[in-house]
């Protein structure tokens, strides 16, 4: 009798400690927000027992499915989408991930890339962007910058003047946004002047 008892104490304990050690998915993340948009950069809380995430972005809004994969294998909890297109608006969500399995998604949120280019006179002006270390100046005379030519790369201000152009043409400019490891990464809306 007392065998019997000790065996199934014995049974219930190994029972309980692998039912505490059991697996499980990490929690949704949650705190996904905005916090730049030239380019967009996403941030939100970590999840507990997350190992990385997954981004997904889409071109309207809707639930995780009607996403594609943008990211997979993201240790930290903010992400850079670039390149994007100006003007364009963005769906994202995230699941967190581990050994065990996929969280539930979060919530959506949008995002517009605003990396904008004005032009006044001959003077080129541009909103900053972020982890930009420079930027490349393009000149066109065709609208959809076909031909392009290079005017001035390595800028590192947030404007430039063009006193190249020849009266009675149209150019059309476009600026790039270049990283630290010389990669254009952003490219601004396109803007043009008359000489």
């Amino acid at each position: 009798m007392f065998r019997i008892i000790a065996v199934s104490v014995a049974l219930l304990a190994l029972l309980f400690v692998a039912g505490c050690g059991s697996s499980q998915a990490p929690a949704t993340p949650t705190g996904l927000t905005v916090t730049a948009t030239g380019p967009i950069t996403l941030s939100w809380t970590a999840s507990s027992g997350a190992s990385s995430y997954v981004i997904f972005r889409g071109a309207t809004s809707g639930a995780i499915t009607t996403k594609t994969l943008l990211a997979a294998g993201v240790s930290g909890t903010s992400f850079i989408d670039a390149p994007t297109l100006v003007g364009t608006t963005y769906y994202y969500q995230i699941t967190a991930v581990n050994s065990d399995g996929q969280s539930t998604p979060s919530t959506e949120i949008n995002a517009t890339g605003t990396f904008t280019l004005s032009a006044s006179t001959h003077l080129l002006s541009w909103n900053s962007i972020s982890n930009a270390a420079s930027f490349t100046v393009y000149r066109s005379t065709s609208a959809d910058m076909t031909g392009k030519e290079t005017l001035s790369s390595g800028v590192t201000l947030v404007s430039y003047a063009d006193a190249t152009g020849v009266t009675g043409t149209t150019y059309y400019y476009q600026v790039a946004a270049v990283n630290s490891s010389s990669v254009e990464f952003e490219q601004s809306s396109i803007v043009s002047l008359t000489y």
